[in-house]
């Protein structure tokens, strides 16, 4: 079983809809900074970045070891994801050029489903910016992309963020095992929302 779990076929305008719309994706507002996607131009920086185990370990997406190499291969994915309509990578850097938080997004156009996963600067973290910065990205998935549905998952020893998707109020669905890019597993718990479920968590807020 893979993510995500609920799949409802959308019309053939709607996914060409969805998939325009990430193909146009430039950028986006972060409580840390304007994010805007991530180029082959930010490899130091992003390297910089994953090269921190605090970053890097909870995030099966990212390969290990990171390597410069490994991160370039992260960026051309993402780039050719976006191409394709199906996903992209955002980041938000300080005035020196350090990466202060990143965002990775994955789409199913024809499905109308969409997963993200991101990191802050551990210097960032503890602020409530990275809370913010979820609520906004969720906004961004279901106003902008115009998606129905939207996935997370967890590795079961990440309690911050278990904590953290429980609060917002989303179901869990089951246990997924993820699977990076060169093949590392993990267990990793699955929550769900639609569009409508993210409105009435809106307005409990």
């Amino acid at each position: 079983m893979s993510i995500p779990f609920t799949r409802e076929i959308v019309s053939p305008k709607t996914e060409d809809k969805i998939r325009d719309r990430v193909r146009k994706v430039t950028e986006f507002q972060r409580p840390d900074g304007n994010a805007r996607i991530v180029t082959e131009d930010d490899l130091d920086a992003m390297y910089d970045f994953f090269a921190l185990p605090a970053v890097s370990d909870p995030i099966y997406t990212v390969e290990k070891p990171v390597t410069k190499d490994s991160v370039l291969r992260h960026i051309q994915r993402k780039a050719e994801a976006q191409t394709n309509g199906e996903g992209f990578m955002l980041a938000s850097f300080d005035e020196a050029g350090r990466v202060t938080g990143y965002f990775d997004f994955t789409i199913w156009p024809n499905w109308s489903a969409a997963e993200f996963g991101g990191a802050t600067h551990p210097d960032q973290q503890s602020s409530g910016r990275g809370r913010d910065g979820i609520f906004r990205s969720i906004d961004f998935v279901f106003e902008t992309l115009g998606v129905h549905r939207l996935c997370f998952t967890a590795a079961h020893d990440n309690i911050r963020s278990i904590k953290l998707i429980d609060a917002m109020g989303m179901t869990r669905m089951g246990e997924v095992t993820s699977k990076g890019p060169n093949g590392q597993t993990r267990q990793s718990l699955v929550w769900e929302m639609t569009a409508d479920d993210w409105k009435h968590i809106r307005m409990r807020m």
